[in-house]
């Protein structure tokens, strides 16, 4: 039986934690003013770079960085803007986009608990998706209160 492959979460925290050592040797060559050293393990800083950021990408494989719009008015008057960046999964390819926006984008809104049993409309629109440039414009609306 083969050994099972570990998460990607743990991928990354392994290689977080090596490169988290790595930059206490540089540290201490630094400190001990052995800039021969320091510039060799610099170096190599760079490989520890490149790991952390495979262990990144696959961590986050089949989703999407968005930067939304969400817009939260309420019945009594208030109404907020916020610009925010998010990680999302990616819609499936037959998935319609509005569905997609109101299944996983309609989380980011409200205003917390002061606003609770208000009714409001929420408002959420996708402005940013390089991964996924046909993304931008894509939006959900709901109303509502959230108790």
């Amino acid at each position: 039986m083969p050994a099972p492959e570990p998460t990607a979460e743990a991928q990354l925290a392994a290689v977080l934690a090596e490169w988290h050592h790595h930059r206490e040797a540089i540290d201490e060559a630094v400190s001990t003013t052995d800039f021969a050293t320091v510039r060799v393990l610099e170096e190599q800083e760079v490989d520890w770079l490149n790991d952390v950021a495979a262990a990144a990408d696959a961590l986050l494989e089949g989703r999407l960085l968005l930067r939304i719009r969400v817009t939260n008015t309420y019945a009594t008057g208030p109404s907020f803007t916020h610009d925010l960046d998010v990680v999302v999964d990616e819609p499936a390819d037959e998935e319609a986009p509005d569905d997609w926006a109101a299944e996983h984008l309609l989380q980011f809104t409200g205003e917390g608990p002061e606003f609770a049993g208000i009714e409001a409309i929420y408002e959420v629109t996708v402005t940013r998706c390089d991964q996924r440039p046909s993304l931008v414009g894509v939006s959900a609306s709901a109303q509502g209160w959230v108790t």
